[in-house]
This record gives structure tokens, sequence and C-alpha cells, in this order.
């Protein structure tokens, strides 16, 4: 396991660059930069959180951590708007109806159904 300590100021939020920047493998990129996300960076949170899973409720931030980062990337490579917009359905047509049917459960079968009240309208 790599554990890798630095100073991070309160009103700083890491991210995939400053990692790098922190490893020292920036490859000529600026935490300043726009972040560029790649299907191989998708990959490999995906595997870090398999790899935390195996620890389940020991590192409660950094699983919220990594789902907020998935998230994001998610968004940022296949460029996901959801809108909340009201669905528009047309008019009803024709006469409106209420159909039920009852339906008859063999007590001796299935017991605990039949201790179940059940209303049809």
């Amino acid at each position: 396991m790599l554990v890798i300590c630095t100073k991070l100021y309160l009103n700083e939020i890491p991210t995939k660059n400053s990692y790098l920047h922190i490893l020292g493998s920036t490859n000529g990129i600026t935490t300043t930069q726009q972040q560029q996300y790649s299907v191989e960076y998708l990959s490999q949170l995906l595997k870090d959180k398999k790899q935390l899973a195996a620890f389940p409720n020991v590192f409660h931030h950094l699983e919220r951590l990594a789902d907020d980062e998935i998230s994001k990337v998610r968004v940022a490579l296949f460029q996901f708007e959801f809108t909340k917009d009201s669905v528009q359905l047309p008019d009803a047509e024709g006469e409106i109806t209420v159909h039920t049917e009852k339906v008859f459960v063999p007590a001796k079968e299935h017991p605990d159904v039949s201790k179940r009240k059940v209303h049809c309208n």
C-alpha cells in the first residue's frame, strides 16, 4: 500500500491533476488546466472502488470521494445531461375504466398469503 503525505490547504479541493503533481509525474499538466478524463482513469477508479469494498465501513470518506469522482468522470466522458422537464403526455382518448381481478390462492400451499387480507374494489 502506497501512503502519500502532503500538505493541502483547507480551501483546496484535491483533483486528479493535483495527485499527479504530488506524485511528481504531471507530464506537463498543471492543476489550472481543464481536466481531460479518460476511460482508463475511469477504469482505475472502478478498480479502486472494488478494492475499497474489501474493507466495508472502514473508509467512509474514501468510498464517498470515489463515488463522487466516478460520477464526475462519467458525466465528463459521456456528456450526460439529465433534464428534469415534466413529461408531456397526450390527452386521454375514450372512456376511462377501472379493471379489477380477484385471485384465489390455495391456503394449504401458501399459508402465509391467506393471513393477509387483500381488498379489491
